[in-house]
């Protein structure tokens, strides 16, 4: 009886011993698991992170190059506009020279067929005055169009818009620099609004 009791306890302690190490295994190889399944989560979170941080900074560049062109661009285009100016105000100033010309000339060969040959001299000499008189009146005058033109584009006038400013009429063929309405004033005067509430001149008419 001793014997088997003896016999009875040894195998217990056995099976006992035996099944504490897989029984401890298990946790750490559970636990294992997780900390390797959060890693790679973590790991992704990272990736995900990092990958729309470069997604955001190439858009920010995209942005940044597409403005620096249209920068240039309208750069250019105010360029080109006030080159057009500048030909227009030249091929009527020469257009002006051209016309007292042909009219000078028209008098010199009016005065070349004259009978007596003195009278013929001084009416031609005459005219050739006349004709460089004519000629630096219309220089002048066009000079004096031209800055007066520049004069009355950069005159402009700003003053604080009142609620009577927002009923104007529209004019719907001028806009702002930044594409305002421009309106028209009781006097004629044109100007818009800008994002600061202020009323600014295109013309140096006032209301």
């Amino acid at each position: 009886m001793k014997k088997s009791l003896l016999l009875l306890t040894l195998m217990l302690s056995v099976l006992i011993a035996f099944n504490s190490p897989a029984q401890d295994a298990k946790p750490k190889k559970e636990k294992a698991k997780k900390e390797a399944k959060a890693d790679k989560k973590e790991e992704a979170k990272d990736d995900k992170k990092e990958a729309k941080a470069d997604k955001k900074k190439a858009k920010a560049d995209d942005d940044k190059v597409a403005a620096k062109e249209a920068k240039a661009d309208k750069k250019k285009a105010k360029e080109d506009k006030a080159d057009a100016k500048d030909d227009k105000k030249d091929s009527k100033a020469d257009k002006k020279v051209a016309k007292a010309d042909d009219k000078a000339d028209k008098k010199a060969d009016k005065v070349d067929k004259a009978d007596a040959k003195d009278k013929a001299d001084k009416k031609a000499a005459k005219v050739d005055k006349k004709a460089d008189k004519n000629i630096a009146k219309v220089d002048d005058k066009a000079d004096k169009a031209i800055a007066k033109a520049d004069k009355k584009v950069s005159k402009v006038k700003e003053e604080k818009a009142s609620p009577a400013d927002y009923k104007a009429p529209v004019d719907r063929s001028q806009k702002g620099p930044n594409g305002e309405e421009v309106r028209t004033g009781p006097r004629g005067g044109k100007y818009y609004i800008n994002k600061n509430g202020n009323k600014t001149y295109l013309s140096s008419l006032k209301d």
